[in-house]
């Protein structure tokens, strides 16, 4: 059985496209709309948010994962060299590490993505049936016919 720590972390995942919103409102800069505002967040944020929010800090932790496992979190992560803090002021610096984890995160994301399409390629490819060259009425006849011929 899961432990409540890994549950509460798991509802956070969960709910993280919900709570969004309220982070965005709380804090733009640190959470922004548009991708080419977002910035690589200070280290130790949660603690922060999950005292302010009044969040449990596994159920934070969980919907901050939501955010920095996306495509636009990683790629600005390699971008920028600089981290920011929720409202927005430059924090320590992105190191090596960070950058690399968030390389394989974007790699693990384009495979995901090439499988999926190959995946919706071939279900496309076998959904179309058949044309028939025959019309309806000219099937019918033939499965009429087929049955006359069973009776006599």
């Amino acid at each position: 059985m899961a432990s409540p720590h890994t549950i509460e972390r798991q509802r956070g995942i969960k709910e993280a496209s919900q709570r969004l919103g309220a982070l965005r409102k709380k804090w733009p800069l640190a959470f922004p709309v548009w991708a080419q505002d977002v910035r690589p967040l200070t280290l130790g944020v949660a603690n922060q948010v999950s005292v302010t929010m009044g969040w449990s800090l596994p159920y934070t932790v969980g919907v901050l994962n939501y955010w920095k496992i996306g495509p636009v979190y990683c790629q600005a992560v390699l971008a920028h060299d600089q981290r920011i803090t929720l409202d927005g002021a430059p924090a320590e610096p992105v190191d090596a590490e960070a950058k690399d984890l968030a390389a394989k995160q974007l790699a693990k994301l384009a495979a995901r993505n090439a499988v999926k399409q190959a995946t919706a390629a071939k279900a496309k490819l076998k959904r179309k049936p058949a044309p028939t060259t025959e019309e309806p009425t000219q099937l019918r006849d033939q499965v009429r016919a087929g049955l006359l011929r069973r009776r006599a």
